[in-house]
């Protein structure tokens, strides 16, 4: 750490202790191997499958003895010293996690699609102030890579070095103090997860994190400090690419990627450009830019933060993949289910055909999809044929009956009774323009294409 020109060094933890049985406090956690979902655990076994992607977890898939640490004490340092660049030379293997904030039991996420032509590319998934743990599973070259943690004096906080540890004499009474742990930290952020329909080898999945990141920062004019990416579940197995706002607040740009439907198409526009390829045809310009770049530069994919990739890294692999995404159409999803899913689930609800047409419509014309069918808002006296439920708004499909006097009557007064709520209601004639009518309203069924 560095403070006001000085250099300090972490030597100590403050431990936190269980109140009623003065024990250290530890957790456990399962990670999906799939998707890379964690799933802390403070009392009992947990769960078997991935509450995010459904696939089993297995046992070896489980990190025990883990340690949260919230406040440490430093030391000034004003020499490195040899255990220092011991650490710096084999390094640590920090494994990251996350959970999306659930409300009412239910995963709060929303959920994109990809699309070039009715083919899927890839699936986003985002979720606002998820949880992310950094977990340092050890030293990297542990001979077995099953056994995760560092040895720590659990009375005085101070870590014990490799040398202490290996020499440390087990019936040693004093020996009792020292514990094996596996140190971590927890931030929620704003996150959101790749999953392309395709799977890649490390190569690409390496070479279009850093394209996509790079070019997210560029169209947004973010700070490199300010978004972060890794893959999931390890950089051994890139199944999905993991995307967070590591700036303090968020910048807010992931949800526009997840919600706007040209957003991703112009990322990789701009990732093509840094890949020093034409945006429109995906030729090779780095000879017009007068750039000799092979595989990969500091002028287009290489930087400092992912220079343990720089060997898997080769824009070529990715030209075709950016063109696609380059042409395609992002359409989100108003839950976490996929679209289709969604469209699926709201025709089997509905009560009458006309309810169906107007629904068919919202989807071909790419407008986002109700929460709800037959929806019951019990302090209203109403159940409106579909419902918005992050708007807010209920939406009514009037036949001729509609057209009657007494039933004409009735709709007003549940309309006070809307009102009175703060509930928005619009309602769909038999016999009016419906397409005009939603691009009346973009900020409830988005703006279509």
């Amino acid at each position: 750490m560095y403070h006001e020109g000085a250099r300090y060094r972490v030597n100590k933890v403050n431990l936190a202790f269980d109140e009623n049985t003065q024990e250290l406090t530890e957790y456990s956690l399962k990670l999906c191997s799939s998707c890379g979902y964690g799933h802390m655990i403070s009392s009992g076994p947990g769960p078997d499958t991935c509450g995010s992607c459904g696939t089993a977890i297995r046992p070896v898939d489980e990190i025990r003895s883990m340690v949260r640490l919230q406040n440490v004490t430093v030391k000034r340092a004003d020499q490195i010293t040899s255990d220092e660049e011991e650490r710096q030379r084999v390094g640590y293997e920090i494994q990251t996690t996350y959970r999306f904030s659930e409300i009412a039991g239910s995963i709060d996420v929303r959920k994109a699609e990809v699309t070039l032509d009715d083919n899927l590319l890839a699936t986003l998934r985002y979720g606002d102030a998820a949880q992310i743990w950094r977990i340092n599973l050890g030293w990297r070259r542990r001979s077995n890579p099953h056994d995760h943690g560092f040895h720590l004096d659990v009375e005085r906080g101070y870590w014990a070095t490799n040398k202490e540890a290996d020499d440390n004499d087990r019936e040693d009474p004093q020996s009792k103090l020292v514990r094996k742990v596996v140190p971590y930290v927890e931030d929620h952020r704003n996150v959101m997860t790749v999953k392309f329909a395709e799977q890649h080898d490390v190569n690409v999945m390496a070479s279009v994190q850093s394209a996509l990141k790079q070019a997210i920062q560029q169209e947004y004019q973010l700070e490199p400090g300010e978004l972060a990416a890794e893959p999931l579940p390890s950089k051994d197995d890139r199944q999905l690419l993991f995307f967070y706002e590591s700036a303090e607040g968020g910048a807010g740009v992931l949800r526009q990627l997840v919600e706007d439907p040209s957003a991703m198409a112009r990322v990789a526009r701009a990732a093509l450009a840094i890949c020093h390829l034409d945006p429109e045809t995906g030729e090779d310009r780095a000879a017009e830019e007068h750039i000799q770049c092979e595989a990969a530069c500091y002028d287009c994919l290489l930087e400092y933060g992912n220079q343990p990739d720089h060997n898997f890294i080769d824009r070529s692999l990715i030209r075709q993949l950016l063109i696609s995404l380059s042409q395609s159409r992002t359409v989100a999803s108003s839950s976490g289910i996929s679209r289709v899913d969604q469209l699926d689930e709201m025709m089997r609800l509905c009560d009458s055909g006309l309810e169906r047409k107007w629904l068919q419509l919202v989807h071909d014309t790419h407008r986002a999809i109700p929460t709800h069918a037959q929806y019951l808002i019990a302090s209203c006296n109403t159940r409106p044929d579909f419902f918005y439920h992050d708007k807010r708004t209920a939406i009514y499909i009037d036949g001729p009956v509609h057209d009657q006097d007494e039933t004409a009557a009735d709709d007003g007064l549940i309309e006070s009774r809307l009102m009175a709520a703060g509930i928005m209601f619009i309602r769909f004639r038999h016999d009016e323009d419906w397409e005009a009518k939603l691009k009346e309203y973009p900020d409830i069924f988005g703006t279509g294409g």
